[in-house]
């Protein structure tokens, strides 16, 4: 199962220059483990986004993924 996050979440809790991805949003609570595994994350474009974060190994919405670039960050799905 994927969980979604939405930019505005990611805007709220990580500071600019660090990495979102599922092991450092489980960290932050605002995802839970499935099935005792690091869970598969789908970011999504709902709020705004004003810092460089850079996203590893998340799925990205279009939208959010022009919002993330549009602040300087950068995605890497793998």
């Amino acid at each position: 199962m994927t969980q979604p996050v939405n930019v505005g979440k990611i805007e709220e809790i990580f500071k600019a220059g660090e990495t979102v991805s599922p092991k450092t949003l489980l960290a932050a609570k605002l995802v839970k483990r499935s099935g005792g595994k690091l869970p598969r994350v789908k970011v999504l474009a709902f709020g705004e986004i004003s810092k460089k974060v850079n996203v590893v190994g998340c799925e990205v919405s279009a939208t959010a993924q022009d919002k993330i670039e549009k602040a300087g960050g950068s995605i890497k799905t793998k």
